[in-house]
């Protein structure tokens, strides 16, 4: 923007901020307070038309941008005095400096919301003013690229206030992220660049630079940060000895920013303990990502694994230590172990004392919103958030001469040429930038990511292959974008821009022309991209936005795993992605594309595969379960310590328990609550044999109950349902029915052996739900004409021998079909209380504990939709058990026997996001 739009921008956020302090204005308020400022302005700042046009649309996203509120679990030792921050007497000044600095760029409400929350969080952190030791421990949940930085941050200036000596922050386990974490707290929390801090050949005014904070007001020489690290160096001990920086003499405090790094953490630990004694400074050790490489994942009785030894060694060289996690994916940490030492301190970083859920901004576009639950009863339409349409599928058999599944680093030697998808995602880009240049300040940064291997051989390939077709782009731009459009288009690379343009619907989406864009903007937009290979061999500053600040940066990033953790792609808008992990952190952090998307949210495209697609609904599922779970169990006033036992108890927990027990090849118990859960077998044998005894398994177990029990078909719930049916046959269909390992739920012993020992579970409701095929069959003797379920049925990349049930969140039946068995009446109620409440229906609505009905069996008859499979017959049955809540918990014993489980996956993609970009691993 120009320096008058600047300042006309920042004078209508200040007023508006003011005039609607305790409330949020209308977009329509919004325009109309900007109309008035621009008038009272106009001599001394005068703006065009289209200046003021484009200071208009920024506005909304700058002002309308609230949030809810934290939710938490607490448990509480009998020394933590409740709410001691909002007793205590602070000068504030940290907090205030950065409450000023986050004002040019948010509203009140917002920074009101966050001083809220971080309040909260500081009344569990241990109180640095007692004199009592203590060992605190606790975790901050928030969506990705949600702004859990600027959480932590507040936290960190407001410790500084109050007391704390001491502040690590462990800022993933790349030195990139590390680099960008630092310059973020340099700006946010110290006020001063750090570039030449430890660099004792620098003129001490280059160690002064104001920045960020640092900007604001007069800087108080008495309230300063002491950095023992820099944008340039990770904590080293001659680094630091060589400055004569101690913690003992420091009147300030200390701000380490490093990796989680095994030699790092080691030194760092050595060096805090050289004089022996424990510290006796407060300690505040913010985890961020502490999902990652933080967990003790050694089996019980070995030795605990190097950085979770480390980061446990150093919380403990302080009488007084806050552990506060950072993450976005909690699984791993809830399934640490929560046991205490003999003298009351905690032995691992379970969250034992605090566990908040930070609240999803309004404006936030993550997994719910792209992934999450379409029409209830349309299994077509699961996947149908509300930008669903930003996501492209690319086709597993366009990669097979590619990026397919299982690739090792030697495909960077016979890659020669890129899929047709990855080029189009790339012209998309180009067209994305250019209207973006059209729409708006052309200095804002613009990304688009590649991420289809984990080897950084392969990652510099392909980033020398799109390097080269953008050269290829910007030659032809520059040579014939000036021609008649009709003559433009005999020109290769134009009639394949011209051709994205078409089939993105450009012209109705945007109102601009394609002679506009051709003429006048992809030039400007392709001269100023670059390609850059982001890993581990291309160094730290691949991705330097900030020496691109006065310009804004355009750049392709090209990487795996360092791309997949913390790192903020600036203005991400087109992502590609191709991975093949079925794990929930892996999968929710390799999604940068989830944040905000001021000015471009029509804009952005995700082009990803199949089976990733299905994955993200399932585990958008899992996620959003997982935080209803706890926000319920905070009504309840339940402990992190509770919440951690019913969650390794949830079924969609087996696959964490997997993955965390892979590498020790041993049969893991696990007792799994099913009480208001449907429990389904959509992963299957690739077999024809073992389909075909599945179905006469079905066949003939149905023929008994047929004879046995009375049956008719519900038109309401459009299937056919057999009433009071004896536990004996649905177990017997569930002990012999063959479902693939993988099948983690579905397991058939655990689940057979509890139908028989309830005996709330004595007599079952059983169904064949009625499909929408066209192809009538002979059901029993019960009909002529019975359609069956539709259902595409493919085999699955990810694993061996198996072939899914394909439909998005992984599913058979269609989003409450538990419905099955209950009065019309029923149904009706339920709907319209869910409609008044604006609930989502689910499954477990049906299932829920207050509704008295019998537990379900559904059998599905799908007909394949996809390619035949080889030897399996024309219709495959397929299983579902529905469990109703009840007043008590029922609970399956399961044994998950990892060493059968390596026996269909890839180990090398079970283990990728501990590889961090492999050459050659």
């Amino acid at each position: 923007m120009t320096e008058n739009m600047e300042i006309v921008f920042q004078q209508i956020v200040n007023l508006i901020n003011t005039k609607y302090s305790d409330r949020l204005p209308t977009e329509d308020q919004i325009y109309a307070e900007a109309e008035l400022l621009r008038t009272a302005f106009s001599s001394l700042y005068p703006l065009s038309d289209d200046e003021f046009s484009s200071i208009k649309k920024r506005l909304p996203e700058q002002i309308i941008h609230s949030i809810g509120y934290a939710v938490s679990l607490h448990y509480n030792d009998d020394d933590h005095q409740e709410g001691w921050y909002d007793l205590i007497s602070t000068d504030d000044y940290f907090w205030s400096r950065y409450k000023k600095y986050l004002g040019r760029k948010w509203s009140e409400e917002v920074i009101t919301r966050l001083h809220q929350t971080t309040s909260g969080v500081m009344n569990d952190l241990g109180d640095p003013q007692s004199e009592l030791p203590f060992q605190r421990r606790g975790l901050l949940l928030g969506d990705v690229q949600s702004g859990k930085t600027a959480t932590y941050t507040a936290i960190c200036n407001k410790a500084t206030d109050c007391g704390y000596r001491v502040i690590i922050v462990l800022a993933g386990t790349m030195e990139n992220l590390r680099i960008q974490t630092q310059e973020r707290l340099d700006a946010e929390f110290v006020g001063l660049d750090s570039k030449y801090t430890l660099d004792k050949k620098a003129d001490t005014s280059m160690k002064n630079i104001p920045v960020g904070v640092g900007l604001i007001g007069s800087n108080n020489q008495e309230k300063r940060i002491t950095r023992f690290t820099s944008v340039r160096t990770d904590f080293k001990k001659s680094v630091v000895d060589a400055n004569g920086l101690n913690l003992q003499d420091l009147n300030s405090t200390a701000l380490f920013v490093v990796k989680k790094n095994k030699s790092v953490l080691t030194n760092l630990h050595n060096w805090l303990t050289k004089d022996e004694d424990k510290l006796n400074l407060p300690l505040l050790l913010i985890d961020d990502e502490a999902d990652n490489a933080s967990i003790n994942t050694n089996a019980e009785g070995k030795n605990r694994t190097a950085i979770n030894e480390a980061i446990n060694l150093i919380l403990h060289d302080f009488v007084q230590a806050t552990y506060l996690g950072i993450t976005a994916t909690p699984f791993a940490n809830i399934f640490i172990d929560p046991e205490m030492d003999e003298d009351g301190a905690a032995k691992d970083l379970f969250p034992r004392h605090f566990l908040t859920l930070l609240p999803t901004p309004e404006k936030y576009i993550g997994a719910d919103r792209i992934f999450g639950n379409g029409e209830e009863d349309d299994y077509r339409n699961r996947c149908k958030g509300e930008f669903n349409d930003s996501l492209v599928k690319i086709m597993n058999k366009e990669q097979e001469h590619f990026f397919y599944f299982g690739h090792k680093k030697e495909l960077a030697d016979s890659l020669y040429d890129l899929p047709e998808s990855l080029y189009e995602a790339i012209r998309y880009f180009v067209i994305c930038t250019a209207i973006s240049d059209l729409r708006f300040d052309n200095t804002e940064h613009r990304t688009m990511m590649v991420n289809v291997s984990r080897f950084t051989d392969v990652q510099n390939t392909i980033a020398e292959l799109v390097e080269q077709y953008v050269k290829k782009m910007l030659s032809d731009i520059e040579n014939y974008s000036q021609l008649d459009c009709e003559k433009a288009l005999r020109i290769t690379t134009i009639k394949k821009m011209k051709d994205t343009w078409d089939s993105n619907n450009f012209s109705d989406k945007t109102h601009i022309t394609w002679e506009t864009i051709q003429k006048q903007y992809l030039l400007k937009a392709i001269k100023r991209i670059v390609v850059r290979a982001v890993n581990q061999k291309t160094g730290a500053q691949s991705l330097d936005y900030f020496n691109y600040r006065k310009i804004g940066m355009r750049v392709i990033a090209v990487g795996g795993n360092s791309l997949s953790r913390g790192l903020t792609l600036e203005g991400l808008c087109v992502s590609y992605f191709y991975r093949n992990t079925m794990m929930y952190d892996t999968l929710l952090q390799m999604g940068r594309w989830f944040g905000y998307r001021p000015n471009y949210q029509d804009l952005f495209k995700i082009w990803m595969g199949e089976d990733a697609i299905d994955w993200y609904g399932y585990i958008t599922d899992a996620f959003n379960d997982l935080k209803n779970q706890l926000r319920e169990m905070a009504k309840q006033n339940s402990s992190p310590r509770e919440f951690g036992l019913k969650v390794r108890q949830d079924p969609g927990a087996l696959i964490v328990t997997a993955r965390n027990k892979m590498r020790s090849g041993t049969i893991v118990p696990v007792p799994i609550t099913v009480s208001g859960r449907m429990i389904e077998s959509p992963r299957l044998w690739n077999d024809g044999d073992i389909a075909k005894a599945n179905n006469e398994l079905c066949t003939s177990v149905l023929c008994q109950i047929n004879q046995e029990c009375e049956g008719n078909k519900d038109d309401f719930v459009n299937a056919y349902i057999w009433r009071k049916v004896p536990a004996k046959y649905v177990a017997q269909i569930i002990q012999n029915y063959k479902s693939h390992p993988w099948s983690l739920n579905f397991q058939a012993s655990a689940l057979s052996e509890l139908i028989l020992k309830d005996s709330d579970l004595a007599y079952w409701d059983v169904a064949i739900p009625w499909g929408t095929s066209t192809n009538g069959i002979q059901l029993l003797d019960v009909s002529s004409d019975f359609k069956p379920e539709p259902r595409p049925l493919q085999a699955d990349k990810s694993f061996k021998k198996m072939v899914r049930v394909y439909g998005h969140h992984v599913r058979i039946g269609q989003g409450g079909c538990t419905k099955i068995g209950l009065e019309r009446d029923t149904i009706e109620d339920i709907k319209n209380k869910c409609k008044a409440d604006n609930k989502k229906i689910t499954d477990g609505t049906y299932l829920s504990k207050e509704i008295e009905r019998k537990p379900l069996l559904l059998i599905h008859v799908l007909e394949n939709t996809s390619d035949p499979l080889e030897g399996f017959p024309d219709l495959v049955y397929a299983l579902g058990l529905g469990f109703p809540g009840g007043k008590k918990e029922k609970t399956a014993y399961y044994m998950v026997n990892t060493t059968e489980l390596k026996n269909y996956i890839d180990m090398d993609e079970m283990e990728e996001e501990e590889e961090n970009d492999v050459s050659g691993v």
